[in-house]
Order: structure tokens, then sequence, then C-alpha cells
């Protein structure tokens, strides 16, 4: 039996003043770094159209294990190049989810080459059996939308609270106003985050 897959994904948004340097350490630095870490199966990179912060980071991971390897701390925290050490205290809206796939998602690596849009939605789960509920409405009411590739979701365990994290994949350009009435509060849990995002294409 093959161990959980798991997702990590990273928010955040530099000054102003300092995206294009952010654009240069993520597209030469960090992200090569981190894509090339055993156990990183994929990455993609998102910006913000609706919502808060303007950047995700996207990682398919083999498991969580993938986050505590020897190749992995070397790279991070005081291990860190000096560039992200000195870009990282910068940034605001910071946040790193590390999330188990729920069953039903898909193993594979997402692919972003047919995305169009990506909806980034969190909703609190007090229970395993609370976060199986929440993503089984969140498919269903999903299922016929006209433009959905497929829905992708995970659990977060924030010290025994469970958060469902729905990362939804569409074809074509969608609205979060347009999504908001199905999708802002499903089975009774409201969404806490609701970001829609695009691929990122550096001009």
């Amino acid at each position: 039996m093959s161990e959980q897959k798991y997702a990590l994904m990273v928010t955040m948004e530099p000054p102003s003043s300092h995206e294009e340097e952010f654009n240069d350490w993520y597209d030469s630095e960090h992200f090569p770094q981190r894509r090339g870490l055993p156990g990183f199966r994929s990455g993609s990179r998102w910006v913000c159209l609706d919502g808060w912060p303007r950047w995700l980071a996207y990682y398919d991971l083999d498991s969580a294990a993938a986050l505590s390897s020897e190749a992995y701390l070397a790279v991070s925290g005081a291990n860190s190049t000096p560039w992200s050490r000195r870009l990282l205290p910068r940034t605001v809206g910071r946040a790193r989810i590390i999330a188990g796939a729920a069953a039903g998602t898909s193993e594979l690596p997402l692919d972003p080459a047919p995305v169009a849009r990506l909806l980034l939605a969190a909703y609190p789960a007090a229970t395993p059996e609370r976060a199986a509920r929440l993503g089984a409405a969140v498919r269903e009411t999903l299922g016929a939308h006209p433009h959905l590739i497929e829905a992708r979701l995970y659990v977060e365990d924030n010290d025994g609270q469970a958060t469902v994290w729905a990362v939804s994949l569409f074809s074509a350009p969608v609205f979060a106003p347009e999504l908001a009435p199905a999708l802002a509060c499903v089975d009774g849990a409201g969404a806490t985050v609701f970001n829609l995002y695009a691929p990122y294409r550096r001009v």
C-alpha cells in the first residue's frame, strides 16, 4: 500500500517595491531548489486574482516525510540561502499548509498546463468524519460545473482540529463571485480562505 500523498501550499506577498526581485529569487533559486528535493513530485506557481496574498506555490509530495528529509533540512530555516534570508522577512501573508490527500483525490502530480483558474478554499472541520462529509459536499457541489477539470481535497491536522483544503481546477476562466454562492459555505461550514488564482507566467 502506497504512502498517503501530501500537498505543500505556501502563500506570501512581498512589498510592491520588491516584487520583481521576489520573482527573480523564486524563479531562479527557490523554486528550482525545492522542485529538485527528494519527495517533491511537482511544483507550480499561481498568482491571485481574487483574494490575498498575491502568490501561491503548490507542491505535490510523496509523503509528509519529504519535509523532514536531510536534503530538505539542509536548505531550510537557518540553512536557507542568504537571498532567502534577506527576502522572506519582508513578505507578508506567509502561510505554510501541509495537508494529506483525502480519499478519491488524484495521486497524479498537478499539471498546470490545462488549468486556466485554480480556486483554493479552506473549510474548518472539527473531526476526520466531518472532514470526509465536507469533502464529499464540495465534490457534489462542483460536479456539474462545465469547466471543472478536477477537485483535489486535502486535510490539514491542526492539533486535532481538521481543515479541509479544496483545490479546484478549471479549464476556462471563472470568477469568485460566480463560485461563491455554492462554495463560500458548504454543508454549514463557511470558507476561511476563498482565493482564485491563475497560472503564473512571467512575461
